[in-house]
């Protein structure tokens, strides 16, 4: 049975918009024989156990995540389709630290460069995210993927690259010059400070040092070999590498600062990457090799369309028609999407997944372990927050019943209080005519009352009557 391989679909001339799913792609061409696999840009990660991609499907197991899939394959191929087999103790020492190198540091320059900049997502991570994915999804997902980068990059305190805070005002412009209009305010001549208080160029020079912290190691670690660990075949560490590094030079951004950095201080890792690409992806990639709705592949020129590309080493990838969904699938989508914004509901699912993920075989036991452990956190979390809003809520109502706003009464009194109180308060609401005549009426009653009163008393064989006189003072309502 042929492994599918589910990724994010193409862009920015990349076979895939993510860089775990460029560095799963890399490792397959790598290692995988062709006819063993087929690639679909689905972009739907719902069958993902982890609800991310890439995600292999065989069969009907699914797993999730560039090293559980490594993993899996290696131990389907029973250590054949391993590219690291050949590395000696310590070229594995260093495999293992740089990738996680590469996935702590890499990933924070990514999120800052693709979805920090507001100008960079909304003129061109956004719309690369609408071209490959299918309605609705296309308004969910981009901003999801954004908050995700947003928190993993707040610890950084680079705000300003902006994530929505920097750019609206300009720096050192006073509220009273800006209410200026444009054509009549003075233009101060450029000096090296306020060339230095742009904003622009403030973050280059705050991000200087992440940037040199990421880069300066690998291009220590590559010296003068085509690959990272050796000078004549490819590993798992490089196909990280050229999926972090791809992403940071090939994205034309209006706020290149990381290209840019790369081009003039790095050209050794640019160059790393321009061979790897096409070593790895067969060089270029475009929306239109992946995806049926950007080409007719039902004419009678596609079969020799795709036959001269593969000539010319662009399909290398064995790229396979996603299945198109329908109404229901749709829905299913718009649902699950509207399930995970909502609080509480998205943390149950978040736990269901974990559960999931626990059970699966692919995971090794060290794995097991550690989703083991965060579902017990998650739900640990999840049992708190319920608590919290029960209490609250109890609270709530126990105040509102304290206070009187909301109390419980019989049916027989609540009628008996609306039939003796309908009539004074129809009258009370009349203003202060109204309220004298709902005075003149409490007197009319109390008149009552004491001529009952007397006629008893007077009444022969009656019991004695002892009359207690309360005095009530009472205002008109204004």
């Amino acid at each position: 049975m042929v492994l599918e391989l589910h990724v994010w679909g193409p862009a920015f001339s990349l076979p895939s918009i993510d860089v775990q799913c460029l560095a799963t792609i890399a490792y397959f061409t790598q290692s995988v024989p062709k006819g063993e696999w087929a690639l679909i840009a689905s972009s739907d990660p719902s069958p993902s156990p982890t609800k991310d991609l890439p995600a292999l499907r065989n069969g009907s197991t699914w797993v999730g995540g560039f090293r559980n899939i490594i993993d899996y394959i290696r131990q389907y191929s029973d250590g054949q389709w391993d590219l690291d087999s050949e590395l000696e103790q310590h070229e594995k020492a260093d495999c293992s630290a740089f990738s996680s190198f590469l996935e702590t540091n890499g990933q924070l320059l990514l999120d800052l460069s693709l979805y920090g900049s507001t100008q960079n997502y909304t003129s061109v991570t956004r719309s690369a995210y609408s071209s490959i994915l299918p309605w609705p999804t296309q308004y969910f997902i981009p901003p999801k993927r954004r908050e995700a980068a947003k928190a993993r990059t707040t610890h950084l305190g680079l705000s300003a690259v902006d994530f929505d805070n920097a750019g609206n005002t300009k720096v050192g412009e006073s509220s009273t010059n800006s209410q200026i209009p444009e054509s009549l305010r003075t233009r101060p001549k450029q000096t090296l400070s306020s060339l230095l208080g742009q904003a622009q160029h403030t973050n280059h020079f705050r991000l200087n040092p992440l940037m040199t912290s990421f880069l300066e190691p690998l291009q220590d670690l590559l010296e003068k070999k085509r690959f990272l660990l050796s000078e004549s075949k490819p590993s798992s560490l490089d196909c990280q590498a050229v999926a972090y590094l791809a992403l940071s030079l090939y994205p034309d951004l209006p706020q290149s600062w990381l290209a840019e950095t790369m081009r003039t201080k790095f050209g050794r890792l640019c160059a790393y990457v321009h061979d790897l690409r096409q070593t790895f992806y067969g060089g270029a990639v475009n929306v239109e090799d992946a995806l049926p709705s950007s080409r007719n592949i039902n004419s009678q020129d596609s079969a020799q369309q795709e036959r001269d590309q593969r000539a010319r080493g662009k399909l290398m990838l064995p790229w396979l028609v996603p299945e198109s969904e329908g109404l229901l699938g749709i829905g299913s989508l718009l649902v699950e999407n509207i399930a995970d914004s909502i609080p509480i509901i998205s943390q149950f699912r978040t736990a269901s997944r974990l559960r999931d993920a626990h059970l699966a075989d692919a995971l090794t036991d060290e794995d097991k372990s550690q989703v083991k452990a965060s579902d017990k956190a998650l739900r640990r979390e999840l049992l708190t927050q319920i608590a919290t809003v029960t209490v609250g809520v109890s609270a709530f109502v126990g105040y509102l019943f304290y206070t009187g706003i909301v109390s419980i009464s019989s049916g027989e009194a609540e009628a008996d209080n609306q039939e003796e109180g309908i009539e004074r308060a129809n009258l009370g609401d009349m203003g202060e005519a109204g309220a004298a005549l709902a005075a003149l009426a409490n007197q009319m009653d109390h008149d009552v009352v004491v001529f009952e009163n007397e006629k008893e008393r007077n009444r022969p064989g009656a019991e004695p009557v002892v009359e207690v006189g309360v005095k009530v003072d009472e205002q008109p309502t204004l």
